[in-house]
């Protein structure tokens, strides 16, 4: 189930059929199945589908209490079949197999926070309540899923994709703040967006909107839990990562899992093997052995007896990818690895409409080396190397500071010196709602590591990799899940004691101990690599294409952003080898996102 749209239209409401459809017909890509649609009045709510549970019957939207209860979704309920049974000894009567069924009837029985308590999956959630002339959005727990909306007093618009609200308002202004934050970060965060007036509903969060007046409350029905630390055996997190895999499974279509030879891909794959024979797995890798880690997935394949398929990713393909993905995006994304995944799930599709993959593990059990300057020490010598690296000051703002790393330790793209040069325009760093929300999650951390990481599973986690996974995946109708972010497998690693999860030497510790019984010594033993690019060599290539770089910037812009500074920038860095990047792809993300959304037209 993968695109919603809707509007609520008091101005013009014999409008809001037509406006809802052309939304809808900007995500086809999500929903190649077919669609669904509701109307009443100046409502509409639209879908489209991606059949994986129920294909013959579970089309939306799905009712309840007599037909007052209009249910769309985009994702899964992977504990749907458990509701279900609860539901039915409650009296409640099914006409389908679908989980979005299991909204319906648990809106009905329980209220929309009784059933947020309950469900176990990655969803975006639309009911509509025509009783109480109530709408219920909701976004799932850990950003999996997306949603976006905008209001301006008259309309109320929502949709799974941004591209489907431009479809329906026009909105093109581009908000300083949010570019600021791009700039600084590769991506936007929190409810903000790129676009001035269009924003998130954020993890976790509800939104109940009166039909009547579109007066909009929000508030969390999900927080981090943060402040507490227990301690989970090895055997106990093995058994709910193992019963999440399990579950992500479930599907009346093919099933894959995306290996890239790394631990936490290779822990789901291995479980996953264990539950289905003949798994297919599917690996990326490069021409430059310094990037590459293809030969770990394969050897991993081979341990587990997957189906294994290998591609490989190189400059040209870079250079073709480019503006089709920046298409594919609802907003710029500057993460160079979407590149190749945009491809694997291309190639993935063509055998599996589900794919598996690790994204949270890292975030979860402390897997980045910049988190090592606030991990436990181990001997004199690493206590001595600690106390040195404690002295750094560690942000306590997002960006709005002068030091080069977030509150997490992630570094930043752009400093707050740069970012000024860049955008000449002021831009207010008094802290929004959403900062403050932040500021106070982070205070409550048991212990610095564990600040650390909640820091990049409200940040870095929902607003890149798991943008980069639904967008990429998405684009070619496949649907990613991703089984470490089940709740009970999330809160057991977020609670660990710093120790369980890194020390000085050694990252993600517990989950390490516990692969020992799935997955070959060569695996766990080696360090941590990543999925990243040789960017810096290819950023060339790009320009050259356009007869350079300042041909390049001259054709292209976007509001907010000095022309004159970019292009002095862009060519003192290519004079200097490229340097910065990481900040140079985020600009060409950026100046490809913005004239594809407005028709390839420059600003003046």
């Amino acid at each position: 189930m993968c695109g919603i749209v809707g509007l609520i239209d008091r101005a013009t409401p014999e409008r809001a059929v037509a406006t809802a459809a052309a939304m809808n017909a900007t995500i086809v890509h999500r929903g190649p199945d077919g669609d669904g649609a509701f109307a009443d009045g100046g409502i509409a709510l639209a879908m489209r589908r991606l059949s994986v549970i129920d294909l013959e019957g579970g089309w939306q939207p799905l009712l309840s209490r007599g037909d007052t209860v209009v249910a769309f979704q985009n994702g899964e309920i992977y504990n749907h079949r458990t509701l279900r049974a609860e539901l039915e000894g409650a009296g409640h009567t099914f006409a389908t197999a679908s989980d979005t069924e299991v909204l319906a009837h648990g809106f009905a029985e329980w209220g929309m926070r009784g059933l947020l308590e309950r469900v176990d999956g990655m969803y975006a959630i639309a009911i509509l309540d025509r009783s109480a002339n109530r709408l219920w959005l909701a976004r799932d727990r850990f950003g999996e899923k997306p949603l976006y909306y905008t209001t301006d007093g008259d309309r109320f618009a929502w949709a799974s994709s941004l591209r489907a609200i431009v479809q329906s308002t026009g909105m093109r202004a581009i908000d300083p703040r949010g570019l600021d934050a791009y700039l600084a970060l590769h991506f936007v965060p929190g409810d903000r967006t790129i676009l001035d007036g269009v924003r998130r509903v954020l993890p976790g969060e509800l939104l109940e909107v009166d039909v009547d007046t579109l007066a909009v409350r929000r508030e969390r029905y999900y927080r981090l839990p943060v402040g507490t630390i227990a301690d989970c055996a090895d055997d106990e997190i093995a058994e709910r990562i193992e019963a999440s895999v399990k579950s992500r499974l479930i599907a009346d279509v093919p099933v894959g899992v995306f290996l890239s030879g790394g631990l936490d891909s290779s822990l789901v794959a291995a479980m996953a093997a264990r539950h289905t024979d003949g798994i297919d797995t599917f690996s990326m890798g490069f021409a430059s052995a310094r990037h590459d880690e293809s030969r770990f997935a394969k050897r991993v394949a081979e341990a587990i007896g997957s189906r294994h398929h290998h591609f490989l990713f190189d400059e040209s393909r870079f250079l073709d990818f480019i503006p089709i993905v920046t298409a594919a995006l609802d907003e710029p994304l500057g993460d160079p690895a979407m590149l190749p995944l945009y491809w694997l799930c291309r190639e993935a599709r063509e055998h599996v409409t589900v794919a598996l993959a690790g994204e949270g593990a890292d975030e979860i059990f402390a897997g980045y080396n910049y988190y090592r300057p606030v991990a436990p020490a181990v001997g004199f010598a690493e206590r001595w190397r600690s106390r040195k690296r404690r002295r750094r000051p560690r942000a306590d703002r997002l960006i709005a500071h002068d030091l080069r790393a977030t509150p997490s330790g992630f570094p930043v793209v752009a400093d707050r010196a740069l970012r000024r040069r860049l955008m000449p325009d002021a831009v207010d760093d008094a802290p929004d709602a959403f900062e403050r929300y932040v500021d106070g999650v982070l205070a409550d951390a048991a212990d610095p590591l564990q600040r650390a990481t909640a820091a990049d599973m409200l940040t870095w986690l929902p607003d890149d990799l798991l943008v980069k996974f639904d967008r990429m995946a998405m684009a070619h109708g496949l649907e990613g899940r991703a089984p470490f972010l089940a709740p009970s497998v999330l809160e057991a690693g977020l609670q660990l004691p710093a120790a369980r999860k890194m020390t000085q030497r050694t990252s993600k510790i517990a989950l390490r101990r516990v692969a020992r019984s799935w997955l070959p010594d060569e695996i766990l033993d080696r360090d941590k690599q990543g999925f990243v690019l040789p960017v810096a060599d290819w950023i060339g290539s790009w320009y050259a294409q356009f007869g350079g770089a300042a041909d390049y910037l001259r054709a292209r812009g976007c509001p907010g952003l000095d022309r004159d500074a970019t292009t002095a920038f862009v060519e003192r860095d290519l004079a200097d080898g490229v340097r910065a990047s990481r900040l140079q792809f985020a600009l060409i993300v950026l100046l490809e996102w913005y004239a594809d959304i407005t028709g390839g037209q420059p600003p003046a």
